[in-house]
């Protein structure tokens, strides 16, 4: 291929040894802000673009580059692209599917148990010299139900890792996921399992359809007293309608994409009870960032040797 185009990227972003094995395969490549004054003009012979998570690949950016074959995204999260789009121009957007599945997972689970079992507070009492132990009652995991809202590939190894754990799974699909139903997770509706999981696990892409879908009266259907964990971009919750909700002591809400809300409402977050804001590190594990780096490089590896993988559109 002849060109391709890092929006938003320096070169010092990734590690050298990636991003040699994906300039190599281009006549040559440039490192441009999306900002740039000369952007739209350099696209014009572009045949990749490489972008951020957030990074927007909208209608002006695919329209002036008339002979784009591929756009790739270091990130599972696509929704910065139009991928519609660009599919009515024959060019394929891939992102890093999969490359942090056994990470998030792990890390739904450990906020999990780290929730149920009062560890934070457990921890606190400690630093305060207090060692007695009839201060709070936990509860065990065990026989209890997850509703996991979005079964793909982080969901389901959340519902394999719970039922590992003796856990009861109900999940929301719109595919039926016979491997871990043959585990003992139970297909359900959305409503059914917002109103009888003790602990919700939310892991569904976003898009047009899914935008929105936990709204005001979905939170009031939560049984009270739910766990509702969502490491999933935050626009698929009603914000406000949540932390109103927790406030109230109806629920408590753990999430992790606390950079991709506004600054004012991460705060106000961090100041309501049973609301637990993480940084975005879910998907932070060395294995998972050689994954990610891995999958980057292989993905325009093998669109150019005609098998294209982590196609999304």
């Amino acid at each position: 291929m002849q060109k391709a185009v890092f929006v938003d990227y320096k070169e010092s972003d990734i590690p050298q040894a990636y991003l040699k094995r994906v300039t190599k395969l281009f006549k040559t490549s440039k490192f441009m802000a999306r900002d740039d004054k000369n952007l739209l003009g350099e696209l014009k012979d572009t045949e990749a673009i490489f972008a951020k998570i957030s990074t927007k690949i909208d209608k002006e950016i695919i329209n002036s580059a008339p002979k784009l074959k591929y756009v790739g995204v270091l990130s599972t999260a696509f929704d910065a692209i139009d991928a519609k789009l660009a599919r009515t121009k024959g060019v394929s957007v891939c992102n890093l599917g999969g490359y942090s599945t056994e990470a998030v997972a792990e890390f739904a689970v450990a906020t999990l148990m780290e929730r149920s079992r009062l560890l934070e507070e457990s921890k606190d009492q400690a630093r305060k010299e207090d060692y007695s132990f009839d201060k709070f009652m936990c509860k065990e995991v065990k026989g209890r139900v997850l509703g996991v809202v979005g079964a793909g590939k982080i969901g389901s190894r959340v519902a394999e890792m719970a039922l590992g754990l003796g856990m009861k799974v109900l999940y929301f699909s719109r595919k039926n996921k016979p491997v871990i139903e043959k585990l003992g997770a139970k297909k359900a509706s959305l409503d059914k399992i917002l109103s009888e999981s003790e602990f919700i696990s939310l892991n569904l892409i976003l898009n047009k359809e899914t935008e929105g879908i936990i709204n005001a009266s979905k939170i009031k259907l939560l049984k009270k007293g739910c766990i509702f964990i969502s490491l999933a971009p935050p626009k698929l919750i009603d914000q406000q309608a949540m932390m109103k909700s927790a406030a109230s002591g109806n629920l408590t809400f753990i999430f992790d994409h606390s950079d991709d809300i506004d600054a004012s409402l991460a705060k106000k977050f961090l100041q309501t009870k049973n609301c637990v804001v993480y940084p975005p590190i879910a998907f932070r594990t060395e294995e998972a960032n050689t994954a990610r780096l891995e999958t980057f490089a292989s993905n325009i590896e093998g669109f150019i040797k005609g098998r294209p993988q982590n196609v999304v559109n």
